[in-house]
């Protein structure tokens, strides 16, 4: 999540900051978390393992273990204010939720992912990699993966001209400013200071990447099934599934008659060709069917007696 643009590393303050105000400077907030859960490729009373990138204050983490009362959840998050949210917000869980530091660029974490692993959820995190770390990412998530399983991302997008850059802004404004009337007089903000598209300073913590590009490098990274499920102000929910492993089914028994059927079909006229010939070659020919049965109705002479 971005910020002003006049401090070039995310602190602690800044998560207290949005700790207090996501609701407001999050567009769409409560139809984001809807869409993500109904995207997790789970049925509701199915036992299976969660993960999510940069957890925050586990507003995400209640909405799917409330959803999911069989999901085991690992919240990692980097940062200590936040994970100490966290622990608050999911002790109602017990064990079924686990909170643990990570730090999103490196790789470490990546390799004692649990297993098996149906989903992988990033709500406004990816965005402070590169290019070539989300790349990494998503490549690293495929392969630890179960064969039906997804990655979800939530984030913002970097827009493909400058009129859209524009549209971005104004949208997220309007979210903005409509959504913190619904917060305490003391949480109300404009949001403009969290308004990436509003920013004239490039903050290099935020590096949001092309939507076209993220779902170019899902698809590369084995998620073939990879779209944009959500979008509004510069915020997009797009992910991807990976596909179902092929299975070895052996044919059926009414496949393989049908199979043997056929071959023997294909073979008669063959048959029938090789027997003409070997009687023309001997100088017999074939009696036909007709002459067969005449002949057989002949009655034979009685023997004198």
């Amino acid at each position: 999540m971005t910020r002003a643009a006049s401090r070039f590393r995310w602190t602690e303050a800044d998560s207290r900051t949005f700790d207090a105000c996501g609701d407001a400077v999050v567009p769409s907030r409560a139809e984001q978390l809807e869409t993500l859960c109904a995207l997790i490729p789970a049925g509701p009373d199915e036992t299976f393992t969660a993960v999510e990138l940069g957890a925050g204050n586990g507003t995400l983490a209640r909405a799917v273990l409330d959803r999911f009362p069989h999901c085991r959840y690992l919240a990692l998050d980097g940062s200590p204010y936040m994970r100490a949210r966290l622990r608050r917000a999911l002790a109602a869980f017990g064990p079924r939720a686990r909170v643990a530091p990570f730090r999103l660029e490196e790789r470490g974490w990546r390799t004692v992912l649990p297993h098996p692993l149906r989903c992988v959820l990033a709500s406004l995190v990816v965005h402070h990699l590169s290019a070539g770390r989300k790349r990494r990412l998503f490549a690293d998530v495929a392969a630890h993966l179960e064969p039906s399983g997804a990655l979800l991302v939530a984030d913002l997008v970097q827009p493909a001209a400058p009129r859209v850059k524009a549209l971005f802004a104004s949208q997220w404004d309007r979210a903005a400013r409509r959504q913190s009337r619904l917060l305490p007089a003391g949480a109300r903000l404009a949001g403009g200071d969290w308004n990436y598209y509003r920013l004239e300073q490039s903050d290099p913590v935020d590096q949001p990447s092309r939507l076209f590009d993220q779902l170019r490098w899902l698809r590369s990274a084995g998620f073939p099934a990879a779209d944009c499920f959500w979008m509004r102000a510069g915020h997009a929910i797009f992910g991807g599934y990976r596909a179902a492993l092929p299975r070895a089914v052996s044919p059926t028994r009414r496949v393989t008659k049908a199979l043997r059927a056929v071959t023997r079909r294909a073979r008669r006229p063959l048959r029938r060709a090789r027997g003409a010939a070997a009687r023309r070659a001997a100088g017999t020919g074939r009696t036909s069917r007709r002459s067969r049965r005449t002949r057989s109705r002949t009655p034979r002479p009685t023997p004198a007696g």
